[in-house]
C-alpha cells in the first residue's frame, strides 16, 4: 500500500494490485493542526475505500469510526460552529457511516445537549465502586470479586470505603461543589445487604448529598440479591433508579454464563421493585450470548416489554481480554447480518415502548463491530450515564476500581483510579487519599 499525500491539495491511497483513491483540493484551508487532523481523516477514509473496493467487503455501518464515545465527535463539531445538517453530512462523506448510524448519532447528541451544563465542575457526579458480586459472569471483565471466595475482605473493604466517603463528603463541602448524581456500580451494590447496606446508604445520603442532587442510582443487576427488605432500604434511602439485568430470559443460557439466577427470579425482583415503589427501573439485556440466536432475543424482548421497565440498555456481546469468555474460546462467532438484526430488533421493541435511545458507546471485539445504546422513556434518562460517557462533567469516583475524572474547561481531562481489589483497596486507601483529595482540591481551585 501506497499512501502520499501531495502538497496541500491532493492525497492518493492506492495498493499494488490496482485499485487507487484519491481526493483533492480538500485540506488546503484552516490552520496547521486543523490541516493536519483533515489529512489524517481523509487518508483514513481512503485506505478504507481501497481495502473495500479490494476485497469486496461489505460497508461497515460504523465507517472509519472505531473510538468508544463517537458521539464526542458530533458535539464537537456542534460546538465548532457546524449545524446539525452539517454534521450528518460529515458523517456520511469522510466517516463513512451509514445513514442509519448517522441518524442515530445526531438524534443521540441532541437529546443529551439538555444534560450539558455551562462548567465541567459545576455541579459534578459521584461513582461509589462496589467491586462485589455473587458470582462473576463468563463475559464480565469490570472489578467484581465473588462473595464465596473474597467474602472475607467485604468487612475491610466497607471500613476503607466510609473513610473515603467521609473524606469526599468534607471536602465537597470545603470546596462548595454541588452533586448532580450519585451512582453505585461494580459488582453488584446489593451484594451488601441488611444493616450494612442500610449503614452505607445512609452514610452517603449524609455526606455526598447536596442541593442539586437530582439522581441516586443503584447497579441491582444481579436479582438474585434482591429481597422486600433490600428493596425496602434502597427506597428508604431515597434511592430513585436502579438496574435489574436479566442479560437474557432463558434460563439455560443464564446457567452457562455463569449468572446463578432464573428468569423467575428476575420477575420477582421487578414485581417487588415496583411493589415498593422504586420510581425507575432500567433492565440490560445482552445480544449475541453464547448459545443465542434471533429467536432468542426476540423472546427475552417480549418478556422485558411484559415487565414494563423505564430504560433499556441494549449490550452487543463483547469479548474482552479479562473475561472467562475471551479466555476459554476464540470468541463466540455470529454472522454480522444477524448481530445487526438482534440490535435492530432491540431497537425496534425500544421505540415501540415509547422510548427513545440517549447515550451509546463501543467496545473493542464488539458483535458485529456494532454499539451499545441505551434507550428511555421520555424524562426517565440517567443523568450520569450521560455525563459520564461524554466526559462533560467532572466525576469523582470513590471504592473499588472507580475512576476519578477531573474535567477542565476546555474538556481535557486527568484520570485517577482507585485500586480494584478490594484487599489492596483496604490497605492503601487512606495514604492514597491525601494525594486524590489534593488533587481534586488543585483542580477545583486553580
Amino acid at each position: 500500500m501506497r499512501v502520499q499525500v501531495q502538497g496541500d491539495l491532493k492525497i492518493l491511497v492506492s495498493l499494488e494490485e490496482g485499485q487507487e483513491w484519491s481526493v483533492s483540493d480538500r485540506v488546503k484551508d484552516g490552520d496547521t493542526q486543523d490541516r493536519e487532523r483533515r489529512v489524517k481523516e481523509w487518508i483514513r477514509l481512503g485506505i478504507h475505500r481501497v481495502f473495500q473496493a479490494s476485497y469486496n467487503l461489505a460497508p461497515s455501518p460504523w465507517g472509519t469510526l472505531t473510538g468508544v464515545r463517537p458521539t464526542k465527535l458530533v458535539h464537537s463539531l456542534f460546538d465548532g460552529g457546524s449545524s446539525w445538517h452539517q454534521i450528518r453530512k460529515t458523517l456520511l462523506e469522510i466517516y463513512a457511516l451509514s445513514p442509519e448510524k448517522a441518524d442515530l448519532l445526531v438524534d443521540v447528541a441532541k437529546r443529551q445537549r439538555a444534560f450539558f451544563h455551562p462548567g465541567p465542575n459545576d455541579p459534578i457526579g459521584i461513582y461509589v465502586g462496589i467491586p462485589f458480586c455473587p458470582t462473576r459472569c463468563s463475559y464480565c471483565s469490570f472489578a467484581a470479586y465473588p462473595l464465596n471466595s473474597h467474602g472475607h475482605l467485604l468487612k475491610g473493604f466497607l471500613s476503607a470505603l466510609k473513610l473515603e466517603i467521609e473524606a469526599v463528603g468534607d471536602l465537597l463541602g470545603e470546596l462548595g461543589l454541588e452533586v448532580e448524581s450519585i451512582y453505585l456500580g461494580g459488582g453488584t451494590p446489593t451484594t451488601i445487604t441488611g444493616t450494612d447496606l442500610n449503614k452505607l446508604l445512609s452514610l452517603i445520603r449524609r455526606k455526598l448529598f447536596t442541593s442539586e442532587t437530582t439522581e441516586y442510582t443503584v447497579e441491582a443487576g444481579r436479582p438474585e440479591t434482591l429481597s422486600l427488605e433490600t428493596l425496602g432500604i434502597l427506597k428508604s434511602a431515597g434511592v430513585q433508579r436502579i438496574s435489574i439485568n436479566p442479560q437474557t430470559m432463558h434460563d439455560e443460557t443464564l446457567e452457562s454464563v455463569g449468572r446463578r439466577h432464573t428468569v423467575e427470579d428476575v420477575h420477582r425482583a421487578f414485581t417487588w421493585a415496583r411493589q415498593v415503589g422504586i420510581p425507575i427501573i432500567n433492565m440490560d439485556i445482552i445480544l449475541g450470548l453464547p448459545g443465542e440466536g434471533l429467536e432468542h432475543v426476540e423472546h427475552t424482548l417480549r418478556e422485558v416489554g411484559r415487565l414494563g421497565p423505564d430504560n433499556l440498555t441494549v449490550h452487543s456481546l463483547s469479548l474482552k481480554r479479562a473475561s472467562r469468555l475471551k479466555k476459554s474460546s476464540d470468541g463466540v462467532h455470529i454472522a454480522h447480518s444477524q448481530g445487526e438484526a438482534m440490535v435492530n430488533l432491540a431497537r425496534d421493541s425500544a421505540l415501540s415502548w415509547g422510548m427513545t435511545p440517549y447515550y451509546l458507546y463501543r467496545q473493542r471485539h464488539i458483535l458485529g463491530g456494532l454499539e451499545n445504546i441505551g434507550y428511555a422513556r421520555p424524562d426517565y434518562a440517567s443523568i450520569y450515564n450521560v455525563q459520564m460517557m461524554e466526559e462533560r462533567q467532572t466525576i469523582i469516583a470513590l471504592g473499588g476500581g472507580g475512576m476519578t475524572k477531573l474535567v477542565f474547561p476546555d474538556r481535557s481531562l486527568i484520570r485517577k483510579a482507585n485500586p480494584k481489589c478490594p484487599a489492596t483497596y483496604s490497605q492503601h486507601i487512606k495514604d492514597r487519599l491525601v494525594e486524590k483529595m489534593d488533587q481534586i482540591r488543585r483542580h477545583i481551585l486553580e
